[in-house]
C-alpha cells in the first residue's frame, strides 16, 4: 500500500512485488499480479518503472501506440526517449528525488516523448517514488498520457489569444465585450479615443459613454440584436460617443452575439470606428453639394428668366417683321429693311436656344423619344431645310447614299436633326464657293447605327485648332466669332448629343481645303411607322371662336390679335392673371391663350382659378403661350391643367393649328383636365 509522506511526496511502505519477479507468491499475490498485468496490458495510459539508474525497468503494452514494443524498452536510460531540450531538466529532477527530495506537489509533469518513427509527442505523468526495502529511494513509478492534441490545442489557443490581445491593445479601432444587460465586459485600449482607460470603462453600462440623444436609437438596435431580428449583410452603424473631457465622437460600429449551446447570450462583440473626420467631410460634402445645386437653380432660373426676357419682345420683333413683309404694296427699301429685322431676331433667337439646349444637356434634362423613320428621306428633308441659305451662296448640296439603308430606323429624329441642320448651317456659314455633300450610310455590327458625313468646300480647319472644336463657347480661331458669328456652342451641342444617343462625332479638316464632319447613333432597324395622314390646311380655316387672350404685354396681345383676326375670330384681351379669372368667371370662351410669366397672378394660378372658381370656362381649353419652354415649364403647365403649350416667339403655323384644334366644341370633351391643386 502506498502512503504519503509528510513533506508532500509519495513513497512506497516497502517493495512491491512486480510481476517480473520470479520467486514463488502465495496465491493472493498471483492473483493481484495477474490483475495488475490485465490493468496495464489494456490501459490506454502507458504505466513505467524507472530505476535509480534512469533505466526503464518496466513499460506497459500501451507503449505500443509509440511504435515501439515494451520489451526493447527494457533496460533504455529514459534520456534517450525525452526530448534533448527536456533532459537537463528531467536528470537534475530525477536525482534530487533519488537523493531524498520530495517530489513537488504542482504536478502532473509534462514531457515531449519521442516515438519510435522519430516524432515527438507531449505526455503528461503523475510519478510516486518506489522505496527499497531500508526505505530508500530506488525507483519511480508514473502513468503516461498522451496529450499532444490538447497540449497543441493550448497552444494554438494561446497563440491566437496572444495575436487578438496584441491586435487589440496595437488597433485604433475600439473592440467592445458586453453582457446582454450591456454592461462593460472588456475594452481594448484604442478607448484612449474617449480620452478614458480601459480600468475607468470595465464594469459600467456602455450606454453611460453614448450621447444622450442617441440613447434610444441605440437601445433599440441592441433589442434588436438580441432578438435576433434579420440585419443587412454588413450593416454598420453611426451614433455619437461622449469623450471624458465632455466633446463628442462618431463612432461607426457592427456588433454580433455569442451564445451557448442552449441559446443563453455570452457576450456581445462591437468593433467601433472613429468616423467623425468623415462625417466631417460628409457634412462638408453636402454642404457644398447644397450650395451647387442652389448654384445650378439659379442659373436655370437665370436662364428661365433671360429666355423670356429675350423671347417677348423677339415675339413682336418676328411676328410684325412678318406681317410687314406680307403687305403687298410695301417699298423696296422697307421691304429689305423688314427682311433684315427678321433675319437679325431669328439670329437672336438661335443664340438663345443654343444656350438654353446647351444648360439642358448639362442638368440631364433631355429625355430621348427614338421613333422610327426612314433615314434616306429624314437626309432629304433635312437638306431641303437650308436650301434657301444655300441658294443665297449660289452653294450647291448633295446627297449621296453611301451604303444599302433599311427602310426605318428607330432614333430620336427631332435631336438627330438638330444635329444635322447645325453641321449644314456651319458648313454653309464657311463655304464661298462649291457647295456642300451630304452623305448617309448604315452598319449593321452593335445593334445597328447610322452613319452620317457632312463635307464641305469652305475654308478648312487647322490640325492644330481642331481639337478645341466641340469645347462650349469655343471656336477654332477667335476671329472666326467676328467674321461669321456664332456663341461657339453648337458643335459641344452636337457631340452631347449624338453621345447621348450612342454614338460620336469627329471632324477631318486641312486648312483650305474643307471639312468633313462625320457622326454616328444608336439606330436599330426597325419596321416602318404607319404611313400619316397629309396635313389638312382646311383646319386653318375652322369655325370662328371666342378667344381670350391673356397677356401682360400689349404688343403680344396686340400681334395675337392681328394673326388670328384675319380668320374671322372674336377676340378678348386681358393682361393678367386677375383680370383673366374675372373674365372668365363673366363670360364662356371657346378658348383661352394663356401667358405663364406675369406679375401679380401668374399664368398657372389663373388656370388653377379657372378650373376650380370659373364654372362657364371649367372645361375650355387652356393653351399656354409663352416664352417660358423648359420642361420644368411644361410640366408645370399640364399640373395646372393646362390643354397644350404655344412658344414664344411665336411659329405662325403652330399658333393657328393649335387653335383650330383646341377651340372647337369637341376639344372641351377630348382634353384631360386635372383638378386644381
Amino acid at each position: 500500500m502506498s502512503q504519503s509522506s509528510s513533506d508532500g511526496g509519495r513513497w512506497a511502505s516497502a517493495a512491491p512485488r512486480w510481476p517480473w519477479a520470479r520467486r514463488q507468491r502465495p496465491a493472493g499475490v498471483e492473483a493481484a499480479a495477474r490483475d495488475f498485468r490485465l490493468l496495464t496490458e489494456h490501459s490506454r495510459d502507458i504505466i513505467l518503472r524507472v530505476g535509480r539508474d534512469r533505466r526503464i525497468a518496466f513499460v506497459s503494452a500501451a507503449v505500443r501506440r509509440f511504435g515501439y514494443e515494451p520489451d526493447a524498452l527494457i533496460g533504455r536510460a529514459i534520456e534517450d526517449l525525452v526530448h534533448p531540450d527536456d533532459q537537463d531538466l528531467l536528470r537534475i529532477g530525477f536525482d534530487a528525488v533519488m537523493a531524498g527530495t520530495p517530489i513537488p506537489s504542482y504536478g502532473p509533469f509534462e514531457h515531449r516523448i519521442r516515438t519510435a518513427s522519430g516524432d515527438w509527442v507531449w505526455t503528461e505523468g503523475s510519478p510516486c517514488v518506489v522505496l527499497g526495502p531500508g526505505g530508500e529511494p530506488e525507483g519511480l513509478i508514473t502513468q503516461m498520457r498522451d496529450i499532444t492534441t490538447g497540449k497543441l490545442a493550448r497552444a494554438a489557443l494561446a497563440e491566437s489569444e496572444g495575436r487578438f490581445r496584441l491586435l487589440a491593445d496595437r488597433a485604433t479601432d475600439i473592440i467592445l465585450r458586453t453582457d446582454a444587460a450591456g454592461t462593460i465586459l472588456y475594452i481594448s485600449p484604442a478607448c484612449r479615443l474617449l480620452g478614458y482607460g480601459a480600468d475607468e470603462m470595465v464594469g459600467r453600462p456602455a450606454i453611460a459613454f453614448i450621447h444622450p440623444e442617441d440613447h434610444a436609437v441605440t437601445a433599440e438596435r441592441a433589442r434588436a440584436l438580441l432578438a435576433g431580428e434579420p440585419r443587412p449583410p454588413g450593416e454598420r452603424r453611426e451614433y455619437r460617443a461622449m469623450t471624458k473631457g465632455g466633446g463628442v465622437l462618431w463612432l461607426e460600429g457592427a456588433s454580433s452575439v455569442n451564445r451557448d449551446a442552449s441559446g443563453h447570450v455570452i457576450d456581445i462583440v462591437s468593433h467601433l470606428r472613429d468616423v467623425t473626420e468623415r462625417r466631417a467631410a460628409e457634412d462638408e460634402l453636402r454642404r457644398k453639394r447644397a450650395e451647387a445645386e442652389a448654384a445650378t437653380l439659379a442659373k436655370s432660373e437665370f436662364l428661365a428668366n433671360m429666355s423670356h426676357e429675350i423671347r417677348t419682345p423677339l415675339t413682336g420683333i418676328l411676328g410684325f417683321a412678318g406681317l410687314l413683309e406680307a403687305l403687298p404694296d410695301l417699298p423696296p427699301d422697307a421691304r429689305t429693311y423688314a427682311t433684315r429685322i427678321a433675319t437679325a431676331s431669328r439670329t437672336l433667337l438661335s443664340v438663345v436656344n443654343d444656350i438654353l439646349d446647351f444648360s439642358k444637356i448639362e442638368a440631364g434634362q433631355v429625355d430621348l423619344n427614338p421613333q422610327p423613320f426612314d433615314p434616306a428621306a429624314f437626309v432629304v428633308e433635312t437638306a431641303e431645310l437650308v436650301a434657301v441659305q444655300a441658294a443665297e451662296k449660289r452653294l450647291t448640296i448633295d446627297t449621296v447614299i453611301e451604303t444599302p439603308l433599311p427602310r426605318a430606323v428607330a432614333a430620336d429624329g427631332p435631336r438627330l436633326r438638330q444635329v444635322l441642320l447645325n453641321l449644314l448651317s456651319n458648313a454653309l456659314k464657311f463655304t464661298e464657293a462649291g457647295g456642300v455633300t451630304i452623305g448617309v450610310g448604315f452598319e449593321a455590327a452593335g445593334g445597328g447605327r447610322l452613319r452620317i458625313r457632312v463635307t464641305d468646300t469652305g475654308v478648312g480647319i487647322a490640325p492644330e485648332l481642331q481639337s478645341r472644336l466641340f469645347q462650349r463657347f469655343s471656336q477654332a480661331d477667335g476671329s472666326i466669332s467676328r467674321q461669321y458669328g456664332g456663341t461657339g456652342l453648337g458643335l459641344a451641342i452636337c457631340r452631347s448629343l449624338t453621345g447621348l444617343m450612342g454614338g460620336e462625332i469627329g471632324v477631318e479638316s486641312e486648312e483650305g481645303a474643307g471639312a468633313t464632319f462625320r457622326f454616328t447613333v444608336r439606330a436599330p432597324p426597325c419596321e416602318p411607322p404607319a404611313a400619316a395622314e397629309p396635313e389638312d390646311d382646311d383646319g386653318l380655316d375652322a369655325r370662328p371662336a371666342h378667344i381670350l387672350i391673356v397677356d401682360d404685354s400689349p404688343v403680344n396681345r396686340e400681334l395675337v390679335s392681328v394673326l388670328l383676326g384675319v380668320f374671322g375670330h372674336q377676340l378678348s384681351q386681358a393682361p393678367g392673371g386677375a383680370e383673366a379669372v374675372e373674365a372668365a368667371s363673366r363670360t364662356a370662351f371657346d378658348l383661352i391663350l394663356m401667358d405663364l410669366q406675369m406679375p401679380g397672378m401668374d399664368g398657372l394660378a389663373a388656370a388653377r382659378a379657372i378650373r376650380a372658381n370659373c364654372p362657364l370656362n371649367a372645361a375650355t381649353p387652356v393653351v399656354a403661350l409663352s416664352a417660358n419652354i423648359l420642361p420644368a415649364h411644361l410640366e408645370a403647365c399640364r399640373q395646372a391643367g393646362m390643354a397644350d403649350h404655344i412658344g414664344k416667339p411665336i411659329d405662325t403655323r403652330e399658333l393657328l393649328t393649335k387653335v383650330a384644334r383646341w377651340s372647337q366644341p369637341e376639344a372641351r370633351a377630348a382634353q384631360p383636365i386635372e383638378a386644381a391643386a
